[in-house]
Parts: structure tokens; C-alpha cells; sequence
């Protein structure tokens, strides 16, 4: 035995099936005892011993294969992931030391090492191998199909071309189509054209008499109904039209097609339709089926699919008008679609056809039509009579309740339930308002009893090094620094503080260096320097609670809490933390609404008392940080460059102000910041911003508009995500400012549908609090558009949206005053029919009064030609003056 652990520890793999060959039962399990005590050292082993230890670990895989009693026991041993180290057991090595079990064992193991998620090439050679020792059935769990997927792609193309002649392909290949994913490997090789290796394998199968060809198809259809992936439903298809239906194919899967048209993606439903046309041309559907699929798809979104259900139910219905009194009420769905084209098409339909149908469908049309716009209403009351229609309901607009800041909720107030949000912050690795929060709980029970806190998070966390008693990183602080300079700060760091054991107060000192002028790496560096400063102070100098805790979960601060804590804290005796103080102030108004508490400040008779007093009457030293699009350097801010008067001068006064008033980690205020890409944060949004500086929008506005104009290329996203957040925070003077309408706009113009999204929201609730500047958006705009930063496809979509919503007017507000310029630059093929699109509907809905001639609209409704330009800008001019008809109001100018 003694032969056999060294050869496992020194990782001789190799030497172990004759080594292990020679012992009986009783033997084995003595060394299997052994075997796990290594297995559990081996996990303590440090990580820059990896070559020995993934060596040895998998020497222990084999060894333990070999001396486990039970099938069971030996799966689980083989697939633990500590043993894995190496990129997948050796299955030579493991069959030599499973060669003395019976069949039933090798049969049940392989089925079991079966089931496993991740199953790999080398696992599905290694259960390959046990199924023909065993002569059991071959496994047919998800992860051995991905498996054997993975090794027949690691074959090349020509290998999977020949997927006919492996034998488990029988077995194998019709659940490629049944697991919960497809195998990632199928998609190694182009899987988009029935020629590409996997599509045109799979349908080579039913030729060569390795699987029915019914059942191949079913497994296509029912993945597809099911649906998944974009790259799967794709997979699919492509198999489908490599196997080619035939006529009586097509026929028995109409209720799988019909499934299809209703809930599958654009591509899936689009054939579906194409098959059900063609069976409808040669008189093979049903009039059940055929009203069903006009259900299906006139409901559906997509122009392209709409257009031609239009298309095939006039057809159908020159065929045979007996089915008008049931096919035409559902043409009415159309009726409610957003492209009037589709509408009018709809409404011809219904017109050409009505007289085949009885009064009570003309009726049921008639209510219908209230879905219809404007523009094509007066079609409608021609075709059913004005008495047959619902009367005009009055136009509202629709916005989104105000948003009201909630007060944060208080600190856990136990040990119990601190450590359980604990837990949930440090996994989620969000620095939200629910993280200023926990912050504040650990300083509050830290002062009370830190070894008692210390002990809960070490028993809640135990996986975690510094629970473990690891001495790695605390050994000293360079190290600690080290472990958390390498990401974002984390509430972990006052996880550490509290739990540390023995407690090295002074590994927890502030020794970080200041942070650079980027704002991004400089927000970093303030909550990092609150994290240390609150550490340290656990073990040496306790705080009751933290200043700095918002009472909003925008993270403002109201001033008088401020000051009650202030006092609070003389009553204590205890020093204010430096850092906790200054990002305090960084979390109140300055001037204007928190004056009122400036007197209340000053009469506490500390110096913070008057710091904050003079802060929150709009005194002390100024920001330059802070000031939006910073300050243009000339010649005499350069060193050695002119005179030292002016700026220069005036710079330097500001940096030493702010150096004296502030701590090392706020010093970059006192100078212009600077954007760079090397920060590593600045291509993304991280809400921590606005909590500590909740008062300064158009400054954060102002950082994220190069990150905000990468999501335009298609090189970030979710930075959008910041859009809603700004637009709920304060403003200055309680308006939305300059920059951020623009990176508002630029938003509206993202790659991504979900940052476009995030930017109607923003600007959906800047109209509802009233500090939407709809000229200034419209310029920005216009502007945006023009010098061709954002495609006018992607604002006319993210406007669609909010319009939709029922934001008619505050849409139109928007694009009417940048229209005459956007007609001016915007080719008619470049997005602008769309752009008038959605200006039209919203006039027509929303009839703004006082509208004067748009520049250009006119000339280009008089244009000759179809184009969607032409008719949508005679559209709108129809409604405008339909609206000025109505109000009787001479034109002024654009309604806001």
C-alpha cells in the first residue's frame, strides 16, 4: 500500500493499475481510506503547485476507481471535479483498474456516468468502452449525447458526414432534438444551410436506414414548437428543409404547423406559412385550418408575415366566399396592427369581401374598426356608415406615475439577519441601496460585539479562504491590498474585518495609492476608502453607525439626519471618520434646498458642524470634478505655459482647498477629471455612482456618454441601464440638463433593443416629472442624426415605443421641432419614411393645435413615386391639417 500512495502522491498515473492490481477487498478498502485523506489535503494544496497537484489528482481518480465497492460510489468519484484537473479522466487507465468487475457494475457505471452534466469526449469514450465490456444498452441521457456529439464534431467534417455509419447514431441522433439544449458541438461547423455537415448528416440518415424518417421529422417539429434558442430553432430549420417534406408529410403535421405560425420566431413561422399556403393552393386545408392560421398570424407583429396572410385569405376567399361570414372577422385583427399600410390592405379586403358575409359580421367589422388609426377611419366609416361606428373617444396621454424617492429601509437590525443579506450582497457583487444598507449593519454590530459577528459570518461562509484561516492573503498587507485591488470593492472587504481571527487591526490600514483623475477608477477609490476606514475602526476605535447612510434609495441624504447623527455622535464622544464624513456631504443638497438645515448644523459647535453648515449654504471649496464637460485648458494651465495668473492660479487654490478639507481618496474633485479607456469600468454602468453622488446627474451624464456612444457600434451594452436611474435623480434645479437629453439621445440610437428600451423609459419619466426639455431632446436629435452617430431607424423604433405606450403627444413634442431638419439631411431610403411613420401616427392621435408648416414636408408629399417617405410625409401633412380643421386654432408653432 505504502508503494501505491506514493505513486498517487507523486502523480505516477500510470503505475497504479499494477500496483492495485494485486490486492483483494479488504486490502482496497484500507487504501481507499488513504485515498480520500489525500484527497482532502490535496485541496489545501497551493495553487502554484498546479502541475503536481493536477498529476496526483489524477492518479487519485484512478486509484479510487478501482477500490470503490459500488457502482455509485466509483461514478461520483470519477466526476468530481477536484479529480478532473487535467482535461478528462484516462479511460485506458481507468477500464485497466475496472477490469476485474462484473458486467452488471460496468453496465450500471456507464449509465450513471451518463447522467453527469458536462459529459466530455474523454467521458464518452470511457462510457463507449463499458457499454461494449458490459454489452448493456447504450445510455441515451442528455449528457452523453452531448458527449458523443462533442467526439463525433472533434472527427472534422468528414467524420460527421459519415454519422451513417456509426452505430450509435440509431440510438443517438434523434435525441440531439430532445435535450432541454442542443449540443453546443453541433454549431462547431456552419448549421444554417442544409449542405453544412450536421444538417446534411442528420438527413443522410433515413437514406441509409439508420433512423425513420417520421421520427427525425417529429423531433424537428417538436423542438421547434417547443422553441429555444435563436441558433437552435435555426439548427432546426435547416434540418427540416434538408429532410424536404413531402405532400402527405406536410398534411400529417398541419396542427404542428399551425403551432408554429402562432408561437415560433419570425424564420420558424415564416415557413410554417409557406408550407400551409402550399396546401392550401392545392385545396388541402381545411376551412377550420385555414381560419385558424389567419388567427395565428394576422396577430403577430411582423409585417412580411401579416402582408402575406392578407395576401393568401384574398386568395382563398375568391376561392371559396362561403367561408367570408368566418374568415373575415378575423382579417379585423389586422385592423389594430401599428403599419397603416397593412391596415388599409386589411380594410380593402374587408370591403372587397363584405357582401359574401352577413349583417352580424358587418356589425362585429364595424366595432372592430375602432382599432384602426386615424388616417384610415374615414375608409372605414365609408365601408360600414358612420352610425356603425363607435364614436371617437377624446385623446389622453398616457405617462408613468411619478416616481416618488422610498426611504431606505433601516440597517438588520440582528446578527442573523445581517449575515443572511450578507450573504446575498457578496454573491451578487451589486453595490446597490440594499449595499449601503449592510454597510451600515456591520459597522452597527461591529461596535457591539465583533468577535460574536466575526464568528456568525465565518460559520455562514465557510468555502471562503478567509473563514478557512487561510493565512495566504493575510499574511500581510500588501497582499490583502493585492487580493481587493484587483476587482471592484466589495462588501466582502468588511467581511474580512469582522471575521479576521487572530485580529491584525493594522493589515486593514488605508496604504492604497491615490486614484487617477478618471472619475470611473475615482468612485472606485471613495468606496473603497469607506470600506477600509470602517474596517479599521471595528477593531480600534468603534462607529455607532456610518453618517454617509442615505435616507433615499437614490442616495441622497436628507441634511437634518445628518446633523441628528452629528450630534448623536458628540453625545458618544466619537470622531467622525473622515471619509465616512466627506462622502456624507457628497449625499446632500448643496445650496438651495438644504440651506434650511445649515443653522441647525452650525449649532452643534463641532467642526464638522460647521463644515456641513457651510457646505449646505453653498460655501467651502469648489468641485472642479464636478462641473460638467470640465474646464477647456489653455496655455496658462500648462506647466511652464504663460503666466502664472488666471486659471492656473485659480487651480491651484482649488486643489489645495480641497486637499485640506477633504481625505486622500476625494482629492481628484479638486481637479478636472479625465476620461481614459485604461480604467477598466468606463464601458460600463455600475448604480454605486449615483448613490454617492446622487445630486450631480448631468455630471454622471456626462462620464457615460463615450461608454453610451459604444453601445451605438455595438461594442457595449446595458450601459443604458443608467438612463432611467438619472432620470429619477435630482436635478440641479429640478429640470433635466443639456447632457443628458444628449446621451438620452444617443441611447434611443443603441445596437440593443433593451438599452433602447431603457432610454424611452428615461424619457418617459422625465416627461412625467416635468423636466423632459422636448426642443432640446429634439435638437440633440436631429444633431445626432445628422452628423450620423445614431441611424434614424433605431430613433424612429425607440419613439414607435414610447408612443405606443400612449405617449402620442410628448412623442410628437419631440419630433415635430426636429423634423425640418431631419427632412433636410435624411435621405428618403435612409430611415426617414419611418421617422415620418411615427410622427404621423402620433398627429394623428394626438392633434396637436398651433402647428406651422414643417420646412420640406410639403415638397417632399408632393414628391412623385411610393415610397414609404412620400406617403407617410402626405400622411402627416393630412393630419396636421386635419388638426388645425378641428381646432380651428391659426398655426403658431410646435405644441408642447
Amino acid at each position: 500500500m505504502k508503494e501505491l500512495m506514493e505513486a498517487v502522491r507523486k502523480g505516477r498515473a500510470h503505475q497504479v493499475p499494477g500496483l492495485l492490481e494485486p490486492m483483494g477487498p479488504a486490502e482496497r478498502k484500507e487504501v481507499l481510506a488513504e485515498l480520500k485523506k489525500l484527497r482532502a489535503e490535496l485541496r489545501d494544496w497551493d495553487w502554484q503547485r498546479w502541475q503536481q497537484r493536477a498529476a496526483a489528482a489524477q492518479a487519485l481518480l484512478v486509484a479510487g476507481a478501482g477500490c470503490l465497492p459500488g457502482p455509485a460510489a466509483a461514478a461520483a468519484w470519477i466526476g468530481a471535479r477536484d479529480l478532473r484537473l487535467s482535461m478528462a479522466g484516462p479511460p485506458k487507465l481507468l477500464m485497466e483498474v475496472l477490469a476485474h468487475r462484473d458486467n452488471d457494475f460496468l453496465g450500471k457505471l456507464a449509465h450513471r456516468l451518463a447522467t453527469r452534466s458536462g459529459v466530455t469526449e474523454g467521458d464518452t469514450l470511457l462510457i463507449d468502452e463499458l457499454v461494449q465490456r458490459s454489452g448493456c444498452p447504450l445510455p441515451t441521457a442528455d449528457g452523453f449525447v452531448s458527449g458523443w456529439v462533442e467526439l463525433t464534431t472533434r472527427r472534422g467534417e468528414k467524420g460527421i458526414r459519415k454519422l451513417w455509419a456509426d452505430p450509435r447514431a440509431s440510438v443517438l441522433a434523434v435525441r440531439i432534438f430532445e435535450t432541454p439544449r442542443i449540443p453546443e458541438f453541433v454549431f462547431r461547423y456552419g448549421h444554417r444551410d442544409p449542405k453544412d455537415p450536421w444538417p446534411a448528416a442528420l438527413a443522410a440518415l433515413p437514406r441509409h436506414g439508420v433512423v425513420e424518417r417520421s421520427a427525425l421529422l417529429d423531433a424537428c417539429a417538436a423542438k421547434l414548437l417547443r422553441g429555444g434558442r435563436p441558433r437552435e430553432t435555426a439548427f432546426c430549420l435547416t434540418v427540416l428543409r434538408a429532410l424536404a417534406p413531402d405532400g402527405e408529410e406536410c398534411r400529417s403535421r398541419v396542427p404542428d404547423w399551425l403551432g408554429m405560425v402562432s408561437d415560433a420566431g419570425p424564420s420558424v413561422a415564416a415557413y410554417a406559412q409557406k408550407v400551409l399556403a402550399e396546401l392550401a393552393g392545392q385545396g388541402q386545408l381545411t376551412d377550420e385550418a385555414l381560419v385558424a392560421m389567419a388567427e395565428s398570424v394576422l396577430f403577430r407583429p411582423e409585417k412580411a408575415l401579416v402582408r402575406s396572410q392578407l395576401v393568401l385569405v384574398g386568395r382563398e376567399l375568391r376561392k371559396r366566399p362561403a367561408v367570408a361570414s368566418t374568415l373575415l372577422p378575423v382579417v379585423s385583427a389586422a385592423f389594430g396592427h401599428p403599419d397603416t399600410d397593412l391596415q388599409e390592405r386589411a380594410v380593402k379586403l374587408v370591403a372587397r369581401h363584405l357582401a359574401a358575409a352577413g349583417d352580424g359580421v358587418r356589425e362585429e367589422l364595424a366595432a372592430a374598426a375602432d382599432r384602426l388609426s386615424p388616417s384610415q377611419r374615414a375608409a372605414a366609416r365609408a365601408l360600414f356608415g358612420a352610425d356603425g361606428m363607435p364614436e371617437e373617444a377624446a385623446y389622453a396621454e398616457t405617462l408613468p406615475s411619478a416616481k416618488v424617492p422610498e426611504r431606505l429601509a433601516p440597517a438588520p437590525g440582528s446578527v442573523a439577519e445581517l449575515v443572511e443579506e450578507l450573504v446575498v450582497i457578496m454573491r451578487s457583487g451589486e453595490q446597490t441601496a440594499d449595499f449601503e444598507r449592510v454597510f451600515d449593519g456591520l459597522v452597527r454590530l461591529g461596535a457591539q460585539d465583533p468577535r460574536l459577528l466575526g464568528k456568525a459570518v465565518r460559520e455562514a461562509m465557510p468555502s471562503y479562504w478567509w473563514a478557512a484561516g487561510s493565512p495566504g492573503v493575510l499574511s500581510s498587507p500588501g497582499r490583502l491590498d493585492g487580493y481587493f485591488g484587483r476587482g471592484t470593492p466589495e462588501i466582502e472587504y468588511m467581511a474580512v474585518a469582522v471575521a479576521m481571527d487572530p485580529v491584525v487591526p493594522d493589515l486593514l490600514l488605508d496604504r492604497s495609492k491615490p486614484k487617477s483623475s478618471c472619475p470611473h477608477e475615482a468612485l472606485w477609490g471613495i468606496l473603497s476608502a469607506r470600506l477600509r476606514e470602517a474596517g479599521y475602526r471595528v477593531w480600534t476605535d468603534p462607529m455607532p453607525f456610518l453618517l454617509a447612510t442615505p435616507t433615499l434609495t437614490t442616495g441622497a441624504l436628507d441634511p437634518l439626519v445628518l446633523v441628528e447623527r452629528l450630534r448623536e455622535y458628540g453625545r458618544l464622544g466619537v470622531q467622525p471618520g473622515p471619509v465616512d464624513f466627506a462622502q456624507a456631504l457628497l449625499r446632500v443638497p448643496r445650496g438651495g434646498a438644504g440651506a434650511a438645515a445649515a443653522d441647525a448644523a452650525a449649532g452643534l459647535g463641532t467642526p464638522e458642524g460647521d463644515r456641513l453648515a457651510a457646505w449646505l449654504r453653498g460655501a467651502g471649496p469648489r468641485l472642479p470634478a464636478l462641473v460638467p464637460g470640465g474646464r477647456k485648458k489653455g496655455p496658462e494651465d500648462e506647466p511652464g505655459g504663460g503666466r502664472p495668473s488666471g486659471g492656473r492660479l485659480r487651480n491651484v487654490r482649488e486643489q489645495l482647498s480641497v486637499r485640506r478639507e477633504f481625505p486622500r481618496a476625494f482629492h481628484w474633485l479638486g481637479r478636472d477629471t479625465e476620461l481614459h479607456e485604461g480604467c477598466g469600468t468606463w464601458e460600463r454602468w455600475h448604480p454605486f455612482w449615483t448613490l454617492a453622488l446622487p445630486y450631480e446627474r448631468e455630471v454622471i451624464a456626462d462620464w457615460l456618454h463615450d461608454a453610451m456612444a459604444l453601445g451605438v457600434e455595438g461594442e457595449s451594452r446595458d450601459v443604458a441601464a443608467a438612463l432611467p436611474v438619472l432620470a429619477e435623480a435630482a436635478g440641479a434645479d429640478g429640470r433635466a440638463e443639456p447632457r443628458l437629453h444628449r446621451v438620452l439621445g444617443i441611447g434611443m440610437g443603441s445596437v440593443a433593443a433593451d438599452d433602447r428600451l431603457a432610454a424611452v423609459d428615461a424619457l418617459l419619466m422625465l416627461a412625467a416629472r416635468g423636466q423632459l426639455d422636448h426642443r432640446g431632446l429634439a435638437l440633440e436629435l436631429a444633431d445626432l442624426v445628422n452628423h450620423g452617430v445614431v441611424m434614424p431607424t433605431r430613433i424612429a423604433d425607440a419613439l414607435n415605443t414610447a408612443a405606443s405606450g400612449g405617449a402620442h403627444a410628448t412623442v410628437w413634442s419631440v419630433l415635430g421641432p426636429a423634423l425640418p431638419r431631419l427632412i433636410r439631411s435624411v435621405p428618403v431610403n435612409r430611415g426617414l419614411g419611418r421617422i415620418l411613420a411615427v410622427a404621423a401616427e402620433c398627429a394623428e392621435r394626438s392633434r396637436p393645435a398651433g402647428v406651422g408648416e414643417i420646412p420640406g414636408l410639403a415638397a417632399l408629399a408632393d414628391r412623385k413615386g411610393t415610397s414609404q417617405a412620400v406617403v407617410q410625409a402626405g400622411r402627416l401633412s393630412r393630419a396636421l391639417a386635419a388638426a388645425a380643421g378641428s381646432t380651428d386654432t391659426p398655426p403658431g408653432g410646435t405644441s408642447h
